[in-house]
Protein backbone atom coordinates (compact mmCIF):
# COMPACT_ATOMS: atom_id res chain seq x y z
CA UNK A 1 0.00 0.00 0.00
CA UNK A 2 1.32 3.42 -0.94
CA UNK A 3 1.70 6.11 1.70
CA UNK A 4 1.11 9.81 1.14
CA UNK A 5 4.86 10.48 0.93
CA UNK A 6 5.26 7.74 -1.70
CA UNK A 7 2.34 9.03 -3.76
CA UNK A 8 3.65 12.60 -3.75
CA UNK A 9 7.28 11.48 -4.06
CA UNK A 10 8.76 8.65 -6.10
CA UNK A 11 5.52 7.50 -7.74
CA UNK A 12 4.78 11.02 -8.93
CA UNK A 13 8.42 11.63 -9.95
CA UNK A 14 8.21 8.64 -12.26
CA UNK A 15 5.14 9.96 -14.10
CA UNK A 16 6.36 13.57 -14.24
CA UNK A 17 9.90 12.60 -15.22
CA UNK A 18 11.00 15.11 -12.62
CA UNK A 19 12.06 15.09 -8.96
CA UNK A 20 11.53 18.85 -8.63
CA UNK A 21 9.81 19.80 -5.36
CA UNK A 22 10.81 23.46 -5.06
CA UNK A 23 10.38 25.15 -8.45
CA UNK A 24 7.47 24.08 -10.67
CA UNK A 25 6.28 20.95 -8.88
CA UNK A 26 6.45 22.21 -5.33
CA UNK A 27 5.57 20.01 -2.38
CA UNK A 28 2.39 22.01 -1.79
CA UNK A 29 1.24 21.53 -5.37
CA UNK A 30 2.09 17.83 -5.26
CA UNK A 31 0.08 17.38 -2.06
CA UNK A 32 -2.94 19.23 -3.47
CA UNK A 33 -2.86 17.26 -6.73
CA UNK A 34 -2.62 13.87 -5.02
CA UNK A 35 -5.46 14.69 -2.62
CA UNK A 36 -7.57 15.92 -5.53
CA UNK A 37 -7.03 12.60 -7.31
CA UNK A 38 -7.76 10.67 -4.12
CA UNK A 39 -11.08 12.42 -3.58
CA UNK A 40 -12.04 12.34 -7.27
CA UNK A 41 -11.53 8.58 -7.36
CA UNK A 42 -13.71 8.13 -4.27
CA UNK A 43 -16.55 10.23 -5.71
CA UNK A 44 -16.55 8.67 -9.19
CA UNK A 45 -16.34 5.06 -7.99
CA UNK A 46 -18.46 5.42 -4.83
CA UNK A 47 -15.91 3.16 -3.14
CA UNK A 48 -15.88 5.15 0.12
CA UNK A 49 -19.31 4.75 1.70
CA UNK A 50 -20.13 5.99 5.19
CA UNK A 51 -23.22 5.40 7.31
CA UNK A 52 -24.55 7.86 9.86
CA UNK A 53 -27.52 7.82 12.23
CA UNK A 54 -29.67 10.89 12.78
CA UNK A 55 -31.93 10.97 15.83
CA UNK A 56 -35.50 11.79 14.82
CA UNK A 57 -38.01 13.75 16.87
CA UNK A 58 -41.78 13.50 16.97
CA UNK A 59 -43.49 15.86 14.52
CA UNK A 60 -40.14 17.02 13.04
CA UNK A 61 -40.24 16.45 9.29
CA UNK A 62 -36.85 17.63 7.96
CA UNK A 63 -33.22 16.89 8.84
CA UNK A 64 -30.00 18.35 7.38
CA UNK A 65 -27.81 15.92 5.43
CA UNK A 66 -25.12 18.29 4.21
CA UNK A 67 -23.58 18.53 7.69
CA UNK A 68 -22.65 14.82 7.70
CA UNK A 69 -18.87 14.32 7.53
CA UNK A 70 -17.73 14.36 3.89
CA UNK A 71 -21.27 14.07 2.53
CA UNK A 72 -21.46 13.96 -1.27
CA UNK A 73 -24.79 12.25 -2.05
CA UNK A 74 -27.06 9.50 -0.82
CA UNK A 75 -25.99 5.98 -1.67
CA UNK A 76 -28.27 3.91 -3.90
CA UNK A 77 -29.02 1.46 -1.08
CA UNK A 78 -31.26 4.16 0.40
CA UNK A 79 -32.04 5.32 3.95
CA UNK A 80 -33.66 3.35 6.77
CA UNK A 81 -36.12 4.64 9.36
CA UNK A 82 -36.09 2.65 12.62
CA UNK A 83 -38.72 3.13 15.31
CA UNK A 84 -38.02 1.25 18.54
CA UNK A 85 -40.29 0.90 21.52
CA UNK A 86 -38.94 0.66 25.05
CA UNK A 87 -39.69 -2.05 27.57
CA UNK A 88 -38.95 -5.75 27.69
CA UNK A 89 -40.23 -6.38 24.15
CA UNK A 90 -38.25 -3.60 22.49
CA UNK A 91 -40.04 -4.00 19.17
CA UNK A 92 -38.44 -2.28 16.19
CA UNK A 93 -40.24 -1.16 13.03
CA UNK A 94 -37.97 -0.67 10.02
CA UNK A 95 -38.98 1.26 6.91
CA UNK A 96 -36.63 0.99 3.91
CA UNK A 97 -36.61 0.31 0.19
CA UNK A 98 -40.16 0.02 -1.18
CA UNK A 99 -41.43 0.80 2.32
CA UNK A 100 -39.79 4.23 2.21
CA UNK A 101 -39.60 5.34 -1.44
CA UNK A 102 -38.15 8.65 -2.58
CA UNK A 103 -40.71 11.06 -4.00
CA UNK A 104 -39.36 14.58 -4.38
CA UNK A 105 -41.31 17.83 -4.24
CA UNK A 106 -42.16 17.98 -7.96
CA UNK A 107 -43.72 14.50 -7.83
CA UNK A 108 -45.59 15.16 -4.58
CA UNK A 109 -46.97 18.50 -5.77
CA UNK A 110 -48.35 16.72 -8.84
CA UNK A 111 -49.63 13.44 -7.45
CA UNK A 112 -50.16 14.16 -3.74
CA UNK A 113 -51.80 17.58 -3.61
CA UNK A 114 -51.93 19.08 -0.13
CA UNK A 115 -49.24 16.82 1.27
CA UNK A 116 -47.61 19.74 3.08
CA UNK A 117 -50.81 20.48 4.99
CA UNK A 118 -50.59 17.32 7.08
CA UNK A 119 -49.83 18.23 10.70
CA UNK A 120 -50.95 14.99 12.34
CA UNK A 121 -47.97 12.78 13.25
CA UNK A 122 -48.09 9.29 11.76
CA UNK A 123 -45.81 6.69 10.22
CA UNK A 124 -43.90 8.03 7.18
CA UNK A 125 -44.59 6.42 3.81
CA UNK A 126 -41.77 8.07 1.86
CA UNK A 127 -39.18 10.82 1.79
CA UNK A 128 -37.88 13.67 -0.33
CA UNK A 129 -34.68 15.71 -0.68
CA UNK A 130 -34.79 19.50 -0.68
CA UNK A 131 -31.99 21.94 -1.40
CA UNK A 132 -31.86 25.33 0.27
CA UNK A 133 -28.71 27.37 -0.32
CA UNK A 134 -25.79 25.62 1.32
CA UNK A 135 -27.96 22.95 2.93
CA UNK A 136 -29.50 19.72 1.72
CA UNK A 137 -32.55 18.52 3.65
CA UNK A 138 -33.97 15.04 4.07
CA UNK A 139 -37.72 15.23 4.64
CA UNK A 140 -40.42 12.71 5.50
CA UNK A 141 -43.68 12.99 3.59
CA UNK A 142 -45.55 13.33 6.91
CA UNK A 143 -44.48 14.35 10.42
CA UNK A 144 -43.27 11.14 12.12
CA UNK A 145 -45.22 9.86 15.10
CA UNK A 146 -42.75 8.98 17.87
CA UNK A 147 -44.21 8.21 21.29
CA UNK A 148 -42.70 9.26 24.60
CA UNK A 149 -41.53 5.68 25.20
CA UNK A 150 -40.15 5.26 21.67
CA UNK A 151 -36.93 6.25 19.92
CA UNK A 152 -36.41 6.73 16.21
CA UNK A 153 -33.30 7.06 14.08
CA UNK A 154 -32.71 7.71 10.42
CA UNK A 155 -29.81 5.62 9.11
CA UNK A 156 -28.20 7.29 6.12
CA UNK A 157 -25.72 5.53 3.81
CA UNK A 158 -23.89 8.08 1.67
CA UNK A 159 -21.04 8.51 -0.76
CA UNK A 160 -18.35 10.29 1.23
CA UNK A 161 -15.47 12.53 0.20
CA UNK A 162 -12.52 11.30 2.29
CA UNK A 163 -10.51 13.77 4.34
CA UNK A 164 -7.34 15.02 2.68
CA UNK A 165 -4.15 13.21 3.61
CA UNK A 166 -1.65 15.33 5.56
CA UNK A 167 0.86 13.08 7.34
CA UNK A 168 3.59 11.36 5.33
CA UNK A 169 2.44 7.96 6.61
CA UNK A 170 -1.23 8.46 5.74
CA UNK A 171 -2.70 5.75 3.51
CA UNK A 172 -5.62 6.40 1.12
CA UNK A 173 -9.10 5.25 2.14
CA UNK A 174 -8.36 5.07 5.86
CA UNK A 175 -10.90 5.98 8.51
CA UNK A 176 -10.28 5.69 12.27
CA UNK A 177 -7.11 3.61 11.68
CA UNK A 178 -9.00 1.15 9.48
CA UNK A 179 -7.48 1.09 5.97
CA UNK A 180 -9.18 -0.32 2.88
CA UNK A 181 -6.46 -2.75 1.83
CA UNK A 182 -8.63 -3.99 -1.01
CA UNK A 183 -8.23 -0.59 -2.73
CA UNK A 184 -4.42 -0.66 -2.77
CA UNK A 185 -4.36 -1.78 -6.41
CA UNK A 186 -6.01 1.50 -7.42
CA UNK A 187 -3.57 3.84 -5.69
CA UNK A 188 -1.65 4.35 -8.93
CA UNK A 189 -4.80 5.85 -10.44
CA UNK A 190 -4.50 8.66 -7.88
CA UNK A 191 -0.98 9.35 -9.14
CA UNK A 192 -2.18 9.55 -12.74
CA UNK A 193 -4.81 12.13 -11.79
CA UNK A 194 -2.22 14.17 -9.88
CA UNK A 195 0.10 14.06 -12.90
CA UNK A 196 -2.78 15.14 -15.12
CA UNK A 197 -3.20 18.24 -12.94
CA UNK A 198 0.50 19.05 -12.63
CA UNK A 199 1.20 18.69 -16.36
CA UNK A 200 -0.98 21.76 -16.83
CA UNK A 201 1.80 23.77 -15.20
CA UNK A 202 4.03 22.77 -18.09
CA UNK A 203 1.31 23.74 -20.54
CA UNK A 204 1.43 20.25 -22.01
CA UNK A 205 -2.24 19.52 -22.69
CA UNK A 206 -1.44 16.32 -24.57
CA UNK A 207 0.48 14.85 -21.62
CA UNK A 208 -2.23 16.02 -19.24
CA UNK A 209 -4.96 14.36 -21.30
CA UNK A 210 -2.95 11.17 -21.58
CA UNK A 211 -2.59 10.96 -17.80
CA UNK A 212 -6.31 11.61 -17.32
CA UNK A 213 -7.10 8.76 -19.71
CA UNK A 214 -4.94 6.48 -17.56
CA UNK A 215 -6.82 7.66 -14.49
CA UNK A 216 -10.14 6.76 -16.13
CA UNK A 217 -8.77 3.29 -16.90
CA UNK A 218 -8.46 2.74 -13.15
CA UNK A 219 -12.04 3.94 -12.70
CA UNK A 220 -13.20 1.42 -15.31
CA UNK A 221 -11.05 -1.29 -13.74
CA UNK A 222 -12.66 -0.71 -10.35
CA UNK A 223 -16.17 -0.80 -11.78
CA UNK A 224 -15.42 -3.97 -13.71
CA UNK A 225 -13.94 -5.71 -10.68
CA UNK A 226 -16.81 -4.76 -8.38
CA UNK A 227 -19.66 -5.31 -10.82
CA UNK A 228 -22.15 -8.00 -9.83
CA UNK A 229 -20.97 -11.03 -11.81
CA UNK A 230 -24.49 -12.47 -11.76
CA UNK A 231 -25.78 -9.52 -13.78
CA UNK A 232 -28.73 -7.28 -13.08
CA UNK A 233 -32.44 -7.80 -13.56
CA UNK A 234 -35.16 -5.44 -14.72
CA UNK A 235 -37.91 -5.31 -12.12
CA UNK A 236 -41.34 -3.70 -11.92
CA UNK A 237 -41.72 -0.63 -9.73
CA UNK A 238 -44.70 -2.41 -8.14
CA UNK A 239 -44.44 -6.03 -7.01
CA UNK A 240 -47.76 -7.61 -7.94
CA UNK A 241 -46.70 -11.04 -6.67
CA UNK A 242 -45.77 -9.67 -3.27
CA UNK A 243 -49.03 -7.73 -2.99
CA UNK A 244 -51.02 -10.82 -3.96
CA UNK A 245 -49.26 -12.89 -1.31
CA UNK A 246 -50.37 -10.38 1.32
CA UNK A 247 -54.09 -10.76 0.54
CA UNK A 248 -56.15 -12.18 3.44
CA UNK A 249 -56.79 -15.91 3.25
CA UNK A 250 -60.39 -17.08 2.89
CA UNK A 251 -60.92 -19.19 6.01
CA UNK A 252 -63.74 -21.18 4.33
CA UNK A 253 -61.40 -22.24 1.53
CA UNK A 254 -58.82 -23.18 4.14
CA UNK A 255 -61.32 -25.45 5.90
CA UNK A 256 -62.37 -27.00 2.60
CA UNK A 257 -58.85 -28.20 1.82
CA UNK A 258 -57.76 -29.04 5.35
Amino acid sequence: MATFSELTGELLNFELHSADTSQLFTSTRRNLAVNAGYQEFAVLTECFIRRSSITCSCNTTEYVLSTLAGFSRLHASGPEYRLTSSGSSGLTTILAGDGLPRRDEVWRNRFDAGWRQSTTPRQPTGYYLRMDGGRLFFGFDVPPDIGSSETAVLRVPYVAIPDAMTASTDVPFTLSTYARNDLAEYHQGIVHYATHQLEKLRGDDEASDRQYAKFLQYIDRFRSNTRDKAGRFVTYAKSYLRNASRRPVDSRAERQWS
